[in-house]
């Protein structure tokens, strides 16, 4: 709480004032924003770098369709071009919520990638140690409503709490990785744990939401210290983070003292009988 209060007054101004006498719910997300952008401007946090270079010619799929959440345009385009120029023959991702990258993933994907998703059940029992900002969400999401929209069913719904979800069957399988569940320290560095696991060697891991303060500021912790010991890059003007997974996997192996080991290649059919 006393991180906060020092975050709303390192932004005191009087049109941070103003917005919080007129519209005090905004007040957190602003401050949150202002200082992420801060922080890019002044280097602080983790180095900006782009994820891939696409070809001039290559072009992207972004559905005009967009219910809500916390993913910007700017957001999707630089997922919908990491898939389109990586061409991974496999995709995780950990949060679905609406769907709304899951529809990114299949749009700009080849016709024979997986494309995996991974949330709540429709009625979860949420312990205590979920964010009260998390717990909002979910509440309010609507699973999978934007692939239904679009008529897209080319993709795996499973339904676990990520704490508890068995990454084994998946391990070293996975070319693309989006880690954008639960943002509370505990939850974030499991399912980063998780992906690192299921991530193949050239593989590719985004996080979402790095960069802010308040309820996010743990998962930029967590990315932060984990940076000392592998290389972890910031998208400019986004809260998105990534790493290659080479590095991610030897890093965790020495942090946790647990060995990350390769296992038979992925298939659609060994996916569907796990």
């Amino acid at each position: 709480m006393l991180s906060e209060i020092a975050d709303v007054v390192s932004c005191v101004s009087f049109k941070t004032v103003a917005l919080a006498l007129r519209r005090p719910a905004q007040l957190r997300r602003y401050v949150s924003y202002c200082l992420k952008i801060y922080d890019e401007f002044a280097d602080k946090g983790l180095p900006a770098r782009s994820p891939v270079t696409p070809e001039q010619e290559a072009t992207i799929t972004l559905p005009a369709y967009h219910s809500g959440g916390g993913m910007s345009f700017a957001e999707l385009m630089i997922l919908a071009r990491t898939t389109k120029t990586r061409c991974p023959k496999t995709i995780f991702e950990m949060g679905t919520y609406n769907g709304l990258t899951t529809a990114v993933f299949i749009l700009n994907s080849a016709p024979d990638a997986v494309v995996i998703t991974l949330d709540l059940p429709p009625i979860p029992e949420l312990p205590s140690k979920h964010l009260s900002s998390d717990k909002d969400l979910i509440s309010n999401r609507r699973l999978g409503s934007v692939p239904s929209a679009l008529g897209l069913t080319r993709y795996t719904q499973l339904l676990s709490d990520s704490m508890t979800f068995d990454a084994s069957p998946y391990s070293d399988s996975v070319d693309l990785g989006l880690v954008d569940a639960a943002h509370d320290r505990l939850h974030v560095k499991n399912d980063t744990e998780k992906m690192a696991r299921m991530i193949k060697e050239d593989g590719l891991v985004f996080w979402h939401d790095y960069g802010g303060r308040g309820a996010l500021r743990p998962l930029a912790s967590y990315l932060e210290d984990l940076a000392a010991e592998c290389p972890i890059y910031r998208v400019s003007e986004t809260s998105l983070a990534w790493a290659s997974a080479r590095g991610l996997k030897a890093a965790l192996a020495k942090r946790t003292g647990l060995a990350f080991p390769h296992s038979a290649p992925f298939t659609l059919a060994n996916h569907k009988s796990a």
